[in-house]
């Protein structure tokens, strides 16, 4: 959705005041997710669905134990590991905004020089290896 139209939603939606206006505009305009967490939204792509998890354990780079903690929802992952799992996936910008978003971390912030550095490597569709040698070029600490 563009940003004209969200802005055009924004305001119908500033002038609901009661719960029969609410579901009715919910019904007419399209909901994005319900989604309550990292690791529903991440199975759910299907981007990430074309991989096994053993796949997904090499193209992140995470250890395999932690892995499964994450996916069965014992282990709330750091920021890092969300962008690593994000990145060796292949997901969007977009994608991973919502990633991050779930798991309450900081997304991509365009004035963080780190976070620039992400976002391009997200862009460019690289690896979590190739990320981290871009991240190190401009001094900037690796995803861990």
């Amino acid at each position: 959705m563009d940003e004209k139209t969200t802005k055009k939603l924004a305001d119908i939606l500033s002038h609901i005041d009661n719960e029969v206006e609410m579901e009715k505009y919910m019904k007419h305009h399209k909901v994005t997710d319900t989604y309550k967490s990292f690791v529903e939204y991440f199975k759910s792509l299907s981007t990430v669905k074309k991989f096994s998890d053993s796949e997904l354990i090499n193209l992140s780079g995470i250890e395999k134990s932690y892995y499964y903690q994450i996916m069965k929802g014992t282990r709330n992952p750091s920021r890092d590991k969300v962008l690593r799992l994000c990145i060796g996936a292949g997901l969007t910008t977009a994608e991973t905004t919502r990633a991050l978003e779930l798991n309450e971390c900081a997304i991509l912030y365009p004035m963080n020089r780190r976070d620039i550095i992400i976002s391009v490597a997200i862009n460019q569709h690289a690896s979590v290896m190739d990320t981290n040698l871009l991240l190190d070029k401009y001094n900037e600490k690796p995803l861990s």
